[in-house]
């Protein structure tokens, strides 16, 4: 059921891929932009079927773009996810039956949207939290769109960089982290290449790439 039910690319429409998109990103790296561009991207190789005109995303690409401690993307019982989500698949099915394109896109929207939480609430308890899946996407995005011309697979927007951007927030980094010596905050003004924000920063990354090789999306 997570591999087959699909949702619409909602916001952002009609993106050009082609355009120099990279001063933007920058300028809204915690916007929904890279989300968007990142989404219209994958739309752009997917496979999975359409309805009608719109392309979709398998869940597995899809729950990337959402934060689970979002009210409307917290976590809940798988068992709960699922028994909520089929009533929703089956209006989807209703609606497709009459002809209703714009309803059943509404329906299965909310039957993705359950099961992406139901995920989320499995997940792993050690390991990085859901939380840092948009922020992957960021810079995935950011960087990117932000290559370096003189060095293929590079980027001018380095990982120390990047985690200023996404995490500095009124001049300080207030991003909890573990060490050897228990949790704490992070508290740096500027990041360095080799600090703790930076390595979860590749490490989440590293998993989205991994995501989206598994979904056959080019990187």
């Amino acid at each position: 059921m997570l591999a087959v039910l699909l949702c619409r690319f909602m916001a952002f429409k009609n993106i050009d891929l082609e355009a120099p998109l990279g001063s933007e990103l920058l300028r809204n790296a915690k916007s929904d932009l890279p989300l968007a561009v990142w989404e219209s991207y994958c739309l752009k190789y997917c496979s999975f079927p359409s309805f009608g005109s719109e392309r979709e995303l398998p869940v597995a690409l899809y729950s990337w773009r959402f934060d689970p401690n979002n009210a409307e993307f917290g976590p809940i019982d798988p068992q709960t996810a699922v028994d909520e989500a089929r009533v929703w698949a089956i209006e989807t099915m209703r609606l497709l039956k009459s002809d209703q394109v714009a309803e059943a896109l509404e329906a299965s929207k909310r039957a993705v949207k359950i099961l992406v939480r139901g995920s989320s609430f499995s997940q792993p308890k050690r390991g990085q939290p859901a939380t840092m899946r948009p922020m992957a996407v960021r810079a995935y995005i950011i960087q990117k769109f932000n290559a370096d011309p003189k060095k293929p697979r590079a980027s001018t927007i380095t990982w120390a960089k990047l985690a200023d951007l996404l995490f500095i927030e009124n001049r300080k980094c207030p991003r909890e982290i573990r060490d050897t010596d228990g949790t704490r905050t992070c508290g740096v003004v500027r990041h360095q290449y080799d600090g703790p924000c930076v390595k979860a920063l590749r490490t989440a990354v590293g998993n989205l790439r991994s995501a989206m090789k598994h979904e056959r999306i080019p990187l």
